[in-house]
């Protein structure tokens, strides 16, 4: 195999296809079609398909959700599709939620904070905001389907659109770490080219929203990415993976709030 860095005379579109599946490996935990490569090259291309890969994954909530709203009440269904998405992910989001809390309540120093995110073992904080959000998200999705909201559209929706803006900081942020952690790959080359990609699955679902609704949830999102990068640069002068993760789980949660208060 050559060098990760080995430029490749391969049409762009099976170069996007081997990037593509790299960042579904990397973001979930379903299997990749036979003849993948795999290497950091790739990876370090593939952040522009993490709101793809949101939206798919979302488009299957929907469906579970759908199947299981047939079945029992909207609290069961509910809860059923947080369980399906965590065994998705693998619970991928959630733990960089978790290590970023336990690392920024618990260290004092840079230092001290990026050796807890890196502990496996789940602290108060960590365990604390997992809680607390997961409940936000159940309480707030099971409200919105029961006030009529189509699911099919607000999950992906919802999926994509936290992926976004989690991916968004590294337009400005630079990376924490010195050491060859699996997330650095991601931390280079996200310019213009990829942004754009990266919001073609966003821009194909805020249709459903009204007016009023979209700036609602841009507002938002802008005025949680400031707090969140502010709060990052303030601590550990830069993102790690579990930044990004901490990132995707709030705007989520904030977003699902924000469609909640419109239409409830």
């Amino acid at each position: 195999m050559p060098p990760p860095d080995t430029p490749r005379t391969e049409p762009w579109l099976v170069t996007q296809w081997h990037s593509f599946f790299n960042a579904w490996v990397f973001f979930s935990r379903l299997p990749p079609p036979p003849g993948i490569r795999f290497d950091d090259a790739l990876l370090n291309h593939s952040s522009r398909y993490f709101t793809w890969i949101g939206a798919i994954l979302g488009l299957m909530l929907a469906l579970v959700v759908m199947a299981a709203g047939t079945l029992w009440t909207w609290p069961v269904a509910v809860a059923l599709m947080l369980a399906f998405s965590l065994l998705l992910t693998g619970a991928f989001h959630e733990d960089g939620l978790a290590d970023t809390f336990d690392g920024f309540g618990g260290g004092f120093t840079r230092e001290a904070v990026l050796t807890i995110m890196k502990d496996s073992r789940l602290g108060t904080y960590g365990a604390a905001a997992l809680i607390v959000t997961l409940l936000i998200r159940w309480l707030a999705w099971t409200t919105l389907f029961e006030q009529g909201l189509s699911p099919w559209w607000a999950l992906p929706l919802i999926a994509a659109w936290s992926r976004f803006w989690a991916i968004s900081t590294l337009w400005t942020l630079p990376y924490a770490r010195d050491d060859n952690s699996k997330s650095k790959p991601l931390a280079t080359r996200f310019g213009i080219g990829a942004s754009v990609l990266a919001l073609v699955p966003v821009i194909g679902l805020v249709w459903w929203l009204s007016p009023m609704q979209l700036l609602g949830l841009v507002l938002g999102a802008l005025l949680l990415r400031a707090l969140l990068n502010r709060w990052f640069m303030r601590r550990i002068q830069g993102y790690t993976g579990d930044c990004l993760g901490a990132a995707q789980q709030l705007q989520e949660t904030l977003a699902v709030l924000i469609l909640l208060a419109f239409i409830a």
